[in-house]
């Protein structure tokens, strides 16, 4: 009985051994069968998925491997595709196809030994197999053995007269050698072997393309697509012909005429979508993408192309609604998910888009433009030194990547690290010559260093490259006023003006040029002309009063000045400057028990008014009366949890006093979105990543507060500190005497004195 038991268990395990492999057999060419359809819907995300959950079943599965070498082609990942093909060579050493699949690999790669070395292997065993004999010849052509190569496409055309491949490889060899006549008589010749095959009619058409032949390239064309009038191809490039020669309307006839050929194929209407939408014709692009997606509703494709099309034009809530509907049907989908995060980045929700990010390149580790948003993710937060390591591998993964080297370039510049910043733009030059923001970022860190030449060179090669861009001028005029060449600093200012009159920045600098020679009038009477021609924008015309305010007090006109300043917070609540100015005046004036009294009256007859609260608080913040400021402070932000001055103060007051500094940094990060241009809000939030540790980002917010008010001394000691931490002894010590030499009495002028003398 006991034997008989242990015979039932034995086939009890044998049974679902081969249960079990059955089961995993089943599997994987359910996996492969998967893959095959994906691949055959052009979807070949999923399709790579399901290849590799067949291989992870069975890791010798050659069919596996093949199939996913030619979707990984398809991906645009030519690594992947290379492995692919390799482990079926491993597995399959006589597989000729894997072989010859692996020499192109490495001619592709100018790895042209080990590509010959394929090819004589194949060939050895085959010496006639065409395949191979097509490679050796495209190895003789990167060799420029033109002779040898053409010795090898004439033996094919002995072993096979009709193989019109020769005949266009022949072409090729013989256009590289300069005859030209004898490369279109073959190519002709090709075209009469086979005249329906459309190959020899297309490299006909560039031909006379790349020879500039472009009434004879257009004639060939029409008489390849009169031949094959149902080809939407054809149409495609008669219509990209025309592109390029900048005969838009032919080549929207041509789109058109691609339609009218097959109307049930979405790729003509995907074609001329992007044609209108190059040209600036939204509703006609949006036309184009709807009519597609009516021919095939469930195509992921599409609506990307739509969603995408929203986000670019800034349409985020219809983007949203479509990434929300693919990412129903398609959880995974790998190119709506990296749209999802790029709206995340634009919706500033950082927190939300670096986990996405980090899951997508978890999936596609190799993906550039998920490291490159995940570090604008990073810099959003203020985290400087995550977001150039990303930015870093960007680079790693796609060198020629501009955006990515310019944003490292500025990252660089704003930590004051000219050099590398002057390397980044470097590099960028020699990819794209006539980048205008590289050249920029290049004078801006010549200024810097002091390069006066090198700087003025580039400047005036931007003005050159582009002269009816005002930033050119404006930064020549910037180094001028540097030089204290102030009639060469206004005449480039004011051609800058002329050409956008709205430029505050530059108008800022025109009336302080004018105050540092003394012409006071001067500076007030073009502050008037200027209100009078922006009467509708209330921003611009507190900026103006602001500045009519300075000048009054650079004069001692206090009544006219305060007057001045309660006109700018009339025409812009949300502006931070006035407000410390006219706590300084009634401070000056000892006027603040007056002026304390004079708010209080104003709020006992309307609380509802954050403006008072404000100025309640900065005159007590002056007097560090600290408790009432931040009760001041906190009100008016009770009245109006989005009123950034108040924001900024109370994220300061409780990050110097050393209180709740993740609760200062919420408040910074509010003022931040609202007054992102503010100097006194960079020069908050600085502090508070200083007070974090986080200390390059820290050097980047009191930079760029420096770029705006270069002669604020508690702004130098700030950037001091945090070069002091990074251990930066050279640009601590030059920033913290740069402080005192401004002010030296200003809150902080012991410590950097202390400082000091320990360096």
């Amino acid at each position: 009985m006991a034997r008989l038991k242990i015979v039932l268990l034995l086939f009890l395990f044998a049974f679902a051994a081969m249960y079990g492999c059955s089961s995993n057999e089943e599997k994987k060419v359910s996996y492969l069968e998967k893959g095959k359809v994906y691949f055959e819907k052009g979807e070949y995300k999923s399709a790579e998925l399901e290849l590799k959950n067949a291989i992870q079943i069975d890791p010798e599965y050659v069919e596996a491997y093949s199939r996913l070498g030619e979707t990984n082609l398809k991906l645009g990942n030519p690594q992947g595709a290379f492995r692919a093909y390799s482990m079926v060579a491993k597995l399959e050493p006589d597989n000729t196809d894997a072989q010859l699949k692996l020499s192109t690999f490495y001619l592709l790669g100018k790895k042209i030994k080990e590509a010959r070395e394929k090819v004589d292997a194949v060939l050895n065993k085959e010496p006639d197999n065409i395949d191979a004999l097509f490679l050796l010849a495209g190895i003789l052509d990167q060799e420029k053995n033109l002779y040898e190569a053409a010795s090898v496409f004439e033996k094919i055309m002995e072993l096979d007269s009709k193989q019109t491949r020769a005949y266009l490889g022949m072409s090729r060899v013989l256009a590289h050698q300069g005859k030209l006549s004898e490369a279109e008589k073959i190519l002709k010749q090709a075209i009469d072997i086979d005249p329906k095959a459309i190959n020899p009619h297309l490299d006909l058409f560039r031909f006379y393309i790349r020879n500039k032949d472009y009434d004879r390239a257009e004639a060939e064309m029409k008489k390849t697509i009169d031949a094959n009038p149902g080809n939407t191809d054809l149409y495609i490039l008669l219509g990209n012909f025309y592109f390029r020669r900048n005969k838009q309307d032919k080549a929207e006839a041509a789109y058109l005429a691609a339609i009218e050929s097959d109307p049930k194929n979405i790729k003509p209407y995907m074609v001329i979508a992007g044609f209108y939408d190059f040209t600036g014709s939204e509703d006609k692009t949006l036309s184009m993408y709807k009519k597609a997606l009516e021919l095939q509703p469930e195509d992921v494709r599409i609506m990307d192309a739509i969603a995408r099309f929203n986000f670019k034009n800034k349409k985020l809530v219809d983007a949203e609604k479509y990434i929300t509907k693919i990412l129903q049907e398609r959880p995974k989908y790998f190119p709506t998910r990296m749209l999802k995060g790029e709206l995340l980045v634009l919706k500033r929700e950082f927190d939300k888009a670096i986990e996405l990010f980090g899951q997508l390149i978890k999936e596609e580790p190799k993906s550039a433009r998920a490291h490159y948003f995940k570090s604008i993710a990073h810099l959003g937060k203020g985290e400087t030194r995550i977001a150039k390591t990303a930015l870093g591998k960007t680079v790693e993964l796609n060198p020629r990547s501009i955006k990515a080297k310019l944003l490292l370039a500025e990252i660089y510049f704003r930590e004051r690290d000219f050099d590398l910043a002057q390397k980044e733009c470097e590099e960028v030059l020699e990819i794209r010559p006539d980048n205008y923001r590289a050249k920029l970022i290049l004078g801006n860190a010549y200024m810097y260093q002091k390069k006066i030449k090198e700087a003025k060179e580039a400047f005036e090669s931007l003005i050159k490259f582009a002269p009816e861009n005002p930033a050119g001028y404006f930064r020549l005029g910037l180094l001028h006023r540097l030089l204290k060449e102030y009639d060469l600093a206004l005449a480039n200012y004011n051609k800058a003006m002329s050409i956008n009159p709205k430029l505050m920045d530059v108008f800022t600098n025109i009336v302080l040029v004018h105050a540092a020679k003394k012409e006071f009038e001067t500076a007030i009477l073009k502050c008037n002309k200027q209100m009078e021609e922006l009467q509708d924008t209330p921003a611009l015309l507190a900026i103006i009063h602001n500045l009519k305010g300075g000048l009054y007090l650079a004069q001692r006109k206090d009544t006219e000045a305060e007057d001045s300043f309660k006109k700018a917070l009339e025409e812009n609540p949300n502006f931070l400057g006035p407000y410390f100015a006219l706590a300084r005046i009634y401070l000056m004036e000892k006027k603040e028990d007056k002026a304390i009294a004079q708010y209080k009256t104003v709020l006992e007859k309307n609380p509802k008014q954050a403006g008072p609260h404000m100025l309640l608080g900065t005159i007590y913040d002056m007097q560090k009366r600290f408790d009432l400021s931040e009760k001041h402070y906190r009100a008016a932000l009770d009245i109006n949890p989005d009123f950034a001055p108040a924001a900024n103060n109370l994220a300061y007051l409780l990050t110097v006093q050393g209180k709740n500094i993740d609760e200062a940094l919420g408040f910074a990060r509010k003022a931040k979105e609202k007054l992102y241009d503010d100097p006194n809000v960079m020069d908050t939030l600085g502090l508070i990543y200083y007070k974090k540790g986080l200390y390059d980002s820290a050097i980047g917010e009191f930079t760029d507060s420096l770029e705006k008010i270069p002669d604020k001394a508690d702004v130098h000691y700030h950037l001091g500190l945090a070069y002091h931490k990074k251990g930066d002894k050279d640009r601590a010590r030059t920033e913290l005497e740069k402080a005192l030499s401004l002010n030296e009495k200003f809150d902080g002028s012991d410590e950097a004195r202390r400082i000091l003398s320990e360096l």
